[in-house]
């Protein structure tokens, strides 16, 4: 029914199109009207009248001025209309007053270095409390009757009115809420607190010419669309939402911690289900040793290895758990603990900024804990098969060099890409798989190198693409050098220790460069680095 109704809006508007009208504001309201630096005519109701004119294409032609002038123009009947109105108590017989664009209220607002917590009750008991305010008799009747001892100081601009509370002797000041919360942007006055408690609340609408009867149910009908299609809350979002939330608004974390705990579930999920494809496995095998061992007992050699083995791939899930947990713990630690501080209201706004950049980063961590699980799962299962394009190779060296650079800057390595020869083709392989298997390799070069250079040199023929990246690191021991591409499996986690990481970038590495019908090869000598070498050939395969 509700677009029915839209419908017949709409259609009711084409008999206004060719009429003009004339609407003016007042150019110093921020941010509902005002002048921008560039002299334009900007702010909540502006938008909203340019959406109704967009709307019925009524042609409205918009300008600003001061207020007592527009006013009088609006009564001597030079222009249509003025936006931005408060209604006033009664009405009037010679204009027409549209229905309510916003609500708009008054506040206290104090400074958080001079008082840390102002309330109606901190007012109540000052001896002698100085506030500032625009010179208006509700207000100030308002004030006398919570403390009669009050001394006032009247403002008749908001920019004098934030400054007053830079001054150690005013209590508080009593303002429009959301136009001082823009000016004490403005002026990046971030120690200005507004109170919840709101007083004066007035509605805003247009005030409209008794003649242009067609004009108010223009805007009547526009703001009713604009409620309906959602546009209404685009433009409040852009000029409102921001200076009307509360100190402690958790609509600005509430997104970070839902995401959170979502994916710490799915993580939860996609554990359980890879510690059952583990038992799994292991009990497969182990029956396999078992009936072999039945079989024939001429083999007992190569079943007494394969068990071993498979006890070995339990322990290798043990250790793999168990550095899962580590690796679940750490930024959920820190997701929690600061989500907790959060609640607190003895935070700084740069705090909470800090909290929640923390929190965001534990996060990030988490989920390339998931996108490594999910991709070694996928591997395991066989599930995962190449999809074959024609890739730009140089480009995507390019940006795996602008993405490393800042991470290489900040552990001040040299980070080096050598383009040895590149053979103009049509190189087609699988772009998410070859691009994954180089992230991976070269993040593991940056990580455990603390001094030198991270190489990475590419030749690109018509038959093949080979990378090479090169470190000065820490090394691989030789004993562990034969292991390190098996699933689950880390060089060595003491060896390793103080680097995060879930240890299955190389298996992944080595399992997508076997389904791109390549190879991957590792030489390393401990404290002096590692080369990992990979070998793509061009799956000439061109894609319908």
């Amino acid at each position: 029914m509700r677009y029915f109704i839209l419908l017949a809006l709409l259609i009711s508007s084409s008999f206004h199109s060719s009429a003009q009208y004339h609407i003016m504001f007042s150019d110093n309201y921020p941010p509902y009207n005002y002048l921008n630096e560039e002299g334009q005519l900007v702010g909540f109701n502006i938008d909203i009248l340019k959406a109704i004119d967009e709307l019925y294409d009524s042609d409205i032609f918009i300008s600003g001025g001061h207020w007592n002038v527009i006013n009088e123009k609006l009564k001597s009947e030079k222009i249509h209309a003025i936006g931005g109105f408060n209604y006033p108590g009664s009405p009037a017989k010679e204009f027409i007053f549209t229905r309510s664009a916003i609500n708009t209220s008054h506040c206290f607002l104090y400074n958080s270095d001079h008082i840390k917590n102002f309330s109606l009750e901190y007012l109540r008991t000052q001896k002698k409390p100085l506030v500032a305010l625009w010179k208006n008799d509700v207000l100030i009747h308002y004030v006398l009757s919570i403390n009669p001892s009050t001394e006032f100081l009247f403002f008749n601009n908001y920019q004098d009115l934030i400054l007053s509370l830079d001054r150690k002797d005013v209590s508080c000041i009593i303002s429009q809420r959301v136009g001082s919360k823009f000016y004490a942007e403005k002026l990046n006055k971030d120690y200005i607190e507004a109170t919840e408690h709101r007083i004066l609340e007035r509605n805003m609408g247009f005030k409209v010419s008794e003649d242009s009867q067609e004009l108010a149910t223009l805007l009547n009908n526009g703001l009713e669309v604009l409620l309906a299609n959602g546009e209404y809350q685009k433009i409040h979002d852009k000029w409102i939402a921001d200076y009307n939330r509360g100190r402690n608004d958790w609509r600005k974390y509430i997104r970070v911690i839902l995401i959170t705990s979502a994916l710490f579930l799915i993580l939860i999920l996609l554990l359980i289900t890879l510690n059952r494809i583990l038992q799994i496995r292991v009990r497969n095998r182990t029956k396999d040793l078992q009936e072999q061992l039945e079989v024939n007992s001429n083999i007992m050699f190569q079943l007494e290895k394969q068990k071993t083995r498979a006890e070995e791939n339990d322990k290798f899930k043990s250790a793999f758990l168990a550095n899962m947990s580590h690796e679940i713990r750490t930024p959920m630690n820190g997701i929690i603990g600061f989500a907790e501080l959060l609640k607190s209201d003895d935070n700084s706004h740069a705090e909470q900024k800090h909290f929640v950049g923390i929190i965001q980063k534990s996060g990030y961590r988490m989920l390339d804990t998931i996108n490594n699980i999910i991709d070694i799962s996928k591997l395991e299962s066989g599930v995962e098969t190449p999809k074959y394009d024609i890739v730009n190779l140089a480009g995507m060296m390019q940006e795996l060099q602008n993405f490393f650079n800042n991470e290489a800057k900040v552990k001040e390595l040299t980070l080096i890409f050598n383009e040895q020869l590149i053979v103009p083709v049509e190189f087609y392989t699988d772009e998410y798989k070859l691009n994954s298997i180089l992230t991976n390799l070269i993040k593991n070069a940056i990580k455990f190198t603390q001094k030198g250079y991270v190489e990475v040199s590419y030749t690109i023929t018509e038959a093949m693409a080979e990378f090479i990246v090169k470190d000065t690191g820490i090394g691989i021991p030789t004993e562990k050098q034969a292991s390190i591409f098996d699933e689950f499996v880390q060089a060595d986690f003491s060896h390793s220790n103080g680097f995060e990481g879930s240890g299955l970038g190389l298996s992944i590495s080595k399992g997508y460069a076997k389904l791109l019908k390549g190879d991957i090869s590792m030489e390393s000598e401990i404290n002096k680095g590692t080369k990992f070498s990979v070998r793509i050939p061009n799956n000439n395969i061109k894609v319908g």
